[in-house]
């Protein structure tokens, strides 16, 4: 008998704890009330309530409507690896967060930034499905946090980034989210009195094991995508960048050295420079692989080697298998060789070592093909073990060089083609159109006969970037630089 009553003890007690433990998931709804107990039948109203109450494991989940913040959310959970913490819009609704009527102050120390959704000493945790939009600061921002994922989100009109993560960061995942009108200084809740707004579109500025892949990033005010300050093993892929004011993608040294970085199969059009180059602060940059990028119709150079800043050495850099097309033509691209920068790639800084451009297709670009500084020293090209060779180059320019570009950068500029080129049409198949595989006869071969430019031979290309992106991404199933995971298509949030 007392075995039986120890039992019967026993199972009432587990009962009793089921039923008094926190939900694994709770629901918010503008209709909810805090004094209810969380579940979707009878949600929460408060955000910022719900995420405190999370523990490793467990969801909130928002349910459809515009949530008129009055104060941002910060979430400093620390999930587990088996745990992780989600913070999520229901699936199929429109959620979105607005935070028009209050100011996020300045945070007074650097990066002076705090975000509409602020993720601060952190771990495993996810914000899936979500559109912030109206931030006075950034719209996503993670500080000394790790293992983080932001996916299928939208970011629209903020003063600083739309998505960002900073330095004493680790294992960032940025995917399938929509960023537009970032760095707008008219989204300052005061005027804005600096010369220019915080930060960029989305900044990976100094995470370390980061992946920034399948983003729309459009329409806004300064660079795209940014990968700045110590940033190291990171990789950047297959995001559509365009119409942005300044650079689409942007790596750039500051506070230490920034190493191990690369970008490939990104399409950006409608920008400034499509990707530019720099050690503006840092000690060095090093160790990049840039390829597989389409780069085409920008204002300035399609990739740019800049001298920004203290223009600090970069080095063991390998740019190939791009395809750099109609860069440099200007604003209204009518071909001005004064505008501020030009050319498909531009070999501005000397500061530079061991760099290989080679397998790349340059065509129609302004008002060179490949050029580069007369600062260099004779010899400069074998003493700095630069190597620019085996380029397809279809050069329509017809203007004498060294060309003498008076604006700010004051630099008299070479063409060059560099070793075993080929000058020819690489045979598109409809540039107008966006379409640059190479048509069956096209001379962009190597000596294996394999395609140069950003689609290899026997590519099928689904022009993922041109319908239904970014696409949904399974989470759950996603590998690491995988084109074949993100499944579904569409926006996540199309408000």
């Amino acid at each position: 008998m007392t075995r039986y009553i120890s039992l019967f003890f026993f199972i009432t007690l587990a009962t009793i704890a089921q039923t008094v433990a926190q939900p694994r998931e709770l629901f918010v709804s503008l209709t909810g009330n805090d004094a209810n107990p969380g579940t979707q039948e009878k949600p929460l109203r408060s955000i910022q309530r719900a995420v405190d109450r999370l523990g490793p494991g467990e969801t909130v989940t928002l349910l459809e409507g515009t949530y008129d913040l009055d104060a941002p959310i910060t979430i400093t959970v620390k999930g587990t690896v088996d745990g992780w913490v989600t913070l999520r819009g229901a699936e199929g609704a429109k959620v979105i967060l607005d935070g028009l009527n209050f100011n996020i102050p300045d945070s007074g120390i650097y990066p002076r930034n705090n975000g509409l959704i602020q993720i601060e000493r952190a771990a495993y945790v996810r914000v899936r499905n979500i559109h912030v939009r109206n931030s006075r600061r950034a719209g996503i921002n993670i500080q000394e946090s790790h293992h983080i994922d932001v996916v299928n989100c939208i970011s629209e009109n903020s003063l600083s980034p739309g998505i960002a993560a900073w330095q004493r960061c680790e294992y960032i995942r940025v995917l399938g989210n929509t960023v537009i009108n970032a760095n707008d200084m008219k989204m300052s809740w005061t005027p804005y009195t600096g010369h220019e707004a915080p930060h960029e579109a989305i900044s990976m500025a100094g995470p370390h094991h980061f992946e920034v892949a399948w983003n729309h990033v459009y329409d806004c005010r300064k660079e795209g995508i940014d990968v700045k300050e110590t940033a190291s093993f990171g990789t950047v892929h297959h995001n559509y960048v365009h119409d942005c004011d300044r650079q689409g993608l942007y790596i750039d040294a500051w506070f230490g050295q920034l190493a191990h970085i690369e970008m490939y199969h990104n399409v950006v059009h409608g920008c400034e420079s499509g990707i530019a180059i720099s050690s503006e602060d840092g000690p060095n940059t090093k160790n990049l692989k840039i390829h597989h990028n389409l780069v085409y119709n920008n204002r300035a150079t399609g990739i740019f080697f800049s001298r920004w800043g203290i223009d600090n050495m970069r080095e063991h850099v390998a740019i190939y298998n791009n395809t750099f097309y109609r860069n440099g033509w200007g604003k209204d691209f009518t071909g001005d060789p004064q505008y501020w920068l030009s050319g498909g790639c531009y070999l501005f800084s000397t500061n530079l070592r061991d760099v290989r451009i080679s397998n790349n297709i340059f065509a129609h670009n302004f008002p060179f093909e490949i050029g580069h500084t007369a600062r260099f020293k004779d010899g400069w090209a074998v003493s700095q073990a630069i190597d620019i060779s085996r380029n397809l180059i279809q050069d329509i320019n017809t203007i004498d060089y060294p060309i003498y570009l008076h604006t700010w950068l004051k630099d008299s500029v070479y063409s060059i083609t560099g070793t075993h080129a080929i000058l020819a049409d690489p045979l598109f198949e409809n540039p107008a159109e966006g379409d640059f595989r190479l048509k069956e006869s096209t001379p962009a071969k190597d000596g294996a006969g394999k395609n140069l430019g950003a689609f290899p031979e026997g590519t099928q290309e689904s022009f993922w970037w041109k319908s239904n992106f970014p696409p949904v991404i399974d989470i759950e199933n996603y590998l690491p630089g995988q084109p074949s995971t993100p499944v579904g298509r569409g926006k996540a949030n199309t408000q």
